[in-house]
């Protein structure tokens, strides 16, 4: 019966499957999804459990060359969509509950970043795309048709965006789009309600400009608990600064070996810091960096990049090769260094206790950490 077909999607390779050797990754905000880019220009859905157990669920083919970056493009959790861009300019946004292709564009310009930006017009809510990449300036996309609305400009040493963040102001209707470029300057736009109704090519010039040094901005991101500090990670450095004006308040430079590739705040005095390898290091901030402080702001102009502030976890990735019948065999496994706040002496906890006292929001089991022996922890603190 016509009325009852079955389509079935079948999808046929060579002798040997995609490598999907992965280029982008996005974590769905419940934890239970993981959407990977390769350079191939697929797309793989995976699920993950509560255990940390990951299982591929699809494969979305879409574009034709790399994938550069992935992005959410909604806030509902019963629409899951995202959103991905690649190397030739390609644009898809895809349905993560089926994987279905609905929308398809394609740009002159490749994206290397893209953020999700929600507002509120009267009692609807709208979904926008901010893209930024190998293009001076940063697009403002509908989140459903994959259309450019309109732009957001530099008039000043105007160059292509490294990163960029939404500040969202829970005082007032304004929303502030902070981003540096590739050759550290700092750039403001202030988003409003006027703004956001946009749907004309007019620009949209920054509100400030501002020489920062930051060179090979990694990420920027925003304290929403104080709303008063940013967080820039550079490759060679981290670095925070005044929301206010921008002013340097604490920076910390990378050892000769690793490169930071992104941070976040995780408290008012806490930021994790990771590298391009799978360390992390969460620091607590000094009293100059915390707003709660009688001391805000009192290194503001003295800051010297020596002053590191101290370490309170680090987590590493290492490989221990074990012969098992005169055969090597590779095997890694994650060890977490707990110290204590002056940064000496420090604490061993078992996986459980770790578990019950780590300071991150996320679906980490104890039974997916080990700590190291107190022999190699000493020797990395050393």
């Amino acid at each position: 019966m016509s009325g009852n077909n079955l389509v079935l999607p079948i999808v046929l390779w060579g002798r040997t499957a995609p490598t999907h050797c992965i280029s982008s990754l996005l974590v769905m905000d419940d934890f239970s999804t993981i959407i990977t880019g390769c350079h191939d220009g697929q797309i793989c859905l995976w699920d993950m459990t509560p255990e940390l157990q990951i299982c591929p669920r699809a494969m979305l083919f879409g574009h034709t060359a790399s994938i550069t970056c992935l992005s959410k493009a909604s806030a509902s959790s019963d629409k899951q969509y995202i959103v991905s861009a690649s190397e030739s300019g390609e644009m898809c946004l895809w349905d993560v509950n089926d994987g279905r292709c609905i929308e398809f564009t394609k740009l002159a310009c490749a994206h290397t970043g893209i953020q999700f930006y929600q507002f509120t017009i009267g009692t609807q809510k709208e979904g926008r795309l901010l893209c930024n990449g190998h293009y001076p300036e940063i697009l403002v996309v509908d989140a459903t048709s994959l259309e450019v609305l309109y732009s957001l400009v530099s008039k000043i040493s105007p160059d292509w965006i490294s990163s960029m963040s939404i500040i969202r102001s829970h005082r007032t209707q304004e929303d502030t789009v902070v981003a540096v470029s590739v050759t550290g300057i700092l750039k403001v736009w202030m988003i409003t309600s006027e703004v956001s109704k946009m749907q004309d090519l007019d620009p949209v010039f920054e509100e400030e400009s501002k020489p920062i040094y930051c060179q090979g901005c990694q990420s920027i991101s925003f304290c929403s608990f104080t709303q008063s500090s940013l967080l820039v990670v550079c490759s060679k450095y981290w670095r925070v600064f005044d929301a206010g004006d921008y002013s340097l308040l604490c920076s910390v430079p990378s050892d000769s070996d690793q490169s930071w590739t992104g941070g976040e705040f995780i408290a008012a005095d806490k930021v994790i810091i990771w590298t391009e390898d799978g360390c992390s290091y969460i620091y607590k901030l000094p009293a100059s960096c915390q707003s709660a402080s009688e001391h805000f702001r009192s290194d503001v102009g003295k800051t010297k990049e020596g002053s590191i502030p101290p370490l309170i976890y680090s987590v590493v990735v290492c490989s221990d090769k074990q012969k098992d019948g005169g055969e090597q065999e590779e095997e890694e496994e994650v060890e977490v260094i707990c110290l204590r706040p002056s940064g000496f002496d420090s604490e061993l906890y078992t996986p459980k206790q770790l578990y019950q006292h780590r300071p991150l929001e996320a679906p980490v089991s104890p039974e997916t950490l080990s700590v190291s022996s107190r022999q190699h922890e000493e020797e990395l603190i050393g």
